[in-house]
């Protein structure tokens, strides 16, 4: 005949696997928010610096509309220079894209890089989320040409 009370070994597994669980819930929620596209136009070389122009189309995956949302472009390099700023938005729904143009200026390793494949450009977004909170997290792009409209801002 069994024992019908569960086994003291059988509690760490439980508690185990429950962390595991909410831990990959929290983590996916986090994993990749923002992701999209981006192309370039305007290139000139000015000495060891590269002036760009960065056309972004991004969306939102998270759960709630993230707000004073600021994209900002940071080198890649140890440094992680900053290399500045798109305009801010006041609101980015979710499941929503938005478009956004800035001219950059960026170092010529840097800029070989992203015509490299699958190097791109180093985004991150600043935003508050539903609570006040300020959160930060990195936008993950591949290049595709975006045909003229989807530039415009």
């Amino acid at each position: 005949m069994q024992c019908q009370r569960p086994s003291r070994v059988w509690l760490p597994v439980v508690v185990l696997t429950a962390f595991v669980v909410l831990t990959a819930n929290a983590v996916g929620s986090n994993g990749r928010e923002f992701s999209g596209y981006f192309d370039l136009s305007h290139v000139q070389q000015q000495g060891d610096l590269v002036q760009v122009t960065l056309h972004l189309k991004v969306f939102n995956h998270g759960e709630d509309d993230a707000r004073s949302v600021i994209v900002t472009l940071v080198d890649s390099s140890p440094t992680m220079t900053v290399r500045g700023n798109f305009q801010p938005v006041k609101i980015w729904k979710s499941g929503h894209f938005i478009e956004m143009t800035q001219q950059f200026s960026v170092t010529q390793r840097e800029f070989k890089e992203w015509m490299t494949t699958p190097i791109q450009p180093n985004l991150l977004v600043f935003f508050q989320d539903p609570t006040g909170r300020t959160l930060q997290r990195g936008i993950q792009v591949s290049r595709r040409p975006l045909v003229r409209g989807e530039q415009e801002n």
